[in-house]
């Protein structure tokens, strides 16, 4: 008995904020896309999600708050310095008990090289950027 409500315990841990957040997949609620997120073995950052986590909202700066929690396609700038290209869809955002989120690169990336920034789908034309942790 005290077995399955260690398991249950831990099951119910992985639909919180802290926990998709820490291992970077998405929760299936409304902005449920974690903040951070990992392709090609880099880490990726959006400081205005966090999968509905209190601190997020508690740290973000005043234009944050007053920005959308999305940009929908044409607001990503994807003219400038992706030779038209556009979105190339490289992985998917991983969701517990929810369809996956497309991440994309701008535009088409050479094997072993490192891009600054990539976006992912959250809804129906409503894309989130996430920049490169670190250095290239």
């Amino acid at each position: 008995m005290a077995a399955l409500a260690v398991l249950g315990a831990l099951c119910g841990a992985a639909f919180t904020s802290k926990v998709a957040n820490h291992f970077g997949y998405a929760l299936p609620e409304e902005k449920g896309l974690p903040h951070q997120v990992q392709y090609n073995g880099r880490d990726y950052r959006d400081p205005t999600t966090c999968a509905g986590a209190q601190w997020c909202e508690d740290e973000k700066t005043p234009e944050q708050r007053a920005r959308p929690y999305c940009t929908p396609r044409t607001g990503l700038g994807l003219s400038e310095g992706t030779g038209g290209s556009g979105l190339i869809k490289v992985d998917d955002v991983f969701t517990l008990f929810g369809s996956s989120h497309s991440l994309f690169t701008a535009g088409a990336v050479s094997p072993g090289e490192t891009v600054t920034r990539v976006v992912v789908e959250a809804s129906d034309d409503c894309y989130l950027t996430y920049d490169l942790v670190g250095g290239p």
